[in-house]
């Protein structure tokens, strides 16, 4: 516990000491941080090398390989000082840092009144990228997984939501939440690119079986709510791109129903990692190989 409780006093002295810096100070700071934390860790090289090969493929030389899993590192710092800037940019810095492709597809999907199961992937910056809908005023659920201590939890939390979109972890009964949110007409957030809770279906990812989360699919067939793909990449200025997909035609009946929903979205995501599998920044096992 007293372990544990560590991690919180160490992640609000960050947010105290550096939350002030400008963007580029940060950045660099996290760039040390990330290539310690490169050439401390083998395990975490590892986990992160074995996920990246699985998205360039077993042909992809050892060279890049090891740019790319240092280069995932090095965003995943970049994510943790975005976190900790939130509360301290105006909205309308959000917005001017911030360019949508494909708005469109999500406006017309609330326009029809069931809600929107947003779908996503560990791309970019996730925190960042959900702040677009407190700048829109797109009332938004995100569901994120649990951290512990809860006073880690809590700190982080009261972080995301500091421009008013609304976090909630992963706990027993948290789709019911969910679902509600569908029928107020809202939006719903989930990355599908990990198995957090452990209960999903085994899927073809990357051309590997492995288990990809259902609760977007179960929940999405059970409300009528449209399911929207969306992602959020960083650019080399500083500056974030959204990118919104038109909803996927859910299907409703036949075999593998559920299977063939998640294998629609998996397509998807696999587009877009590939594209920039240095800014996927899963830091944990998505196939058993390194489970």
């Amino acid at each position: 516990m007293i372990r544990s409780e560590w991690r919180y006093y160490a992640f609000k002295l960050a947010g105290l000491t550096l939350s002030h810096l400008p963007k580029q100070i940060g950045y660099l700071i996290a760039h040390i941080v990330a290539d310690i934390v490169y050439i401390l860790s083998s395990r975490q090289r590892a986990i992160i090398a074995d996920n990246i090969e699985h998205v360039l493929g077993p042909e992809v030389d050892n060279s890049t390989l090891k740019k790319t899993v240092r280069a995932v590192l090095r965003n995943a710092a970049k994510n943790y000082f975005d976190l900790i800037k939130i509360p301290r940019l105006k909205i309308d810095d959000i917005e001017r840092s911030i360019t949508t492709h494909g708005w469109h597809h999500l406006e017309e999907a609330l326009n029809k009144g069931k809600g929107v199961m947003l779908v996503t992937a560990h791309l970019g910056s996730f925190d960042m990228g959900a702040q677009i809908f407190a700048v829109r005023s797109i009332k938004t659920t995100v569901l994120v997984e649990s951290l512990e201590p809860v006073s880690l939890l809590n700190h982080v939390t009261t972080l995301r939501e500091s421009k008013g979109v609304t976090f909630i972890p992963s706990k027993p009964g948290v789709l019911e939440e969910l679902i509600q949110s569908l029928r107020r007409g809202e939006a719903v957030l989930l990355a599908c690119d990990r198995d957090i809770a452990n209960n999903g279906l085994i899927s073809d990812f990357f051309g590997e079986e492995t288990t990809l989360p259902a609760s977007a699919v179960l929940i999405a067939m059970r409300t009528g709510a449209s399911v929207v793909p969306i992602f959020t990449l960083r650019r080399d200025d500083g500056r974030y791109d959204i990118y919104i997909e038109p909803a996927i035609d859910v299907i409703a009946a036949g075999n593998r129903v559920v299977a063939r929903n998640i294998e629609q979205i998996a397509g998807i995501m696999e587009k877009y990692i590939k594209n920039c599998p240095e800014q996927w920044v899963v830091l944990s096992p998505v196939w058993a190989s390194k489970q």
